[in-house]
């Protein structure tokens, strides 16, 4: 009978090793192909916040020296506070020209359902892990483990965290 409870001991120690392994993998995963697959899309956006800043600084510059000549009242007047637009026109255009295609959504799409699916068998696998530890501490408290227990508590808060995130992008993919 004791080896019995050495062995739920072992399994469920086991169990948890493996599942913190893989919910750790699937989210690493997940964020690295997404770095890959929209590297294009994120250098664009990077590109135009820079450049938008280096805009909105020169027309800001300037705006100011046309205030001291005068006739920058009248364009500020008649513009409004054009350097902020002359800014936000470089975004536009610039993340204009960067727009991702159909198949890297499809792409995401993929690796997102993979994620979920992956979290889902965490999960599950997770408080079976735990549940398998409970019970050999009320059996035998001395064969329990706090590595079953902490691997088993990490790896379903990680599992709920990859759900809620690759339904989230599902979400926002939907709405594209």
């Amino acid at each position: 009978m004791e080896e019995e409870r050495n062995g739920i001991a072992l399994t469920a120690k086991i169990i948890a090793c493996i599942i913190f392994s893989l919910v750790m993998l699937a989210l690493a995963s997940a964020v690295v192909t997404d770095i890959v697959v929209f590297a294009e899309q994120i250098f664009a956006f990077v590109g135009a916040c820079i450049m938008s800043v280096i805009v909105f600084i020169m027309a800001l510059i300037l705006m100011v020296l046309s205030i001291m000549l005068i006739f920058g009242i009248f364009i500020l007047e008649n513009s409004g506070f054009w350097p902020i637009q002359w800014a936000s026109e470089i975004f536009r255009n610039i993340i204009g020209d960067h727009l991702p295609s159909r198949d890297q959504i499809q792409l995401m799409v993929v690796i997102r359902v993979i994620l979920i699916i992956i979290c889902i068998i965490v999960f599950i696998l997770s408080i079976a892990c735990l549940a398998m530890n409970h019970s050999v501490k009320r059996t035998d408290p001395k064969q329990r483990s706090k590595l079953t227990s902490a691997f088993g508590v990490l790896s379903l808060i990680f599992s709920i965290l990859g759900l809620g995130s690759g339904a989230i992008a599902m979400l926002l993919l939907s709405i594209i």
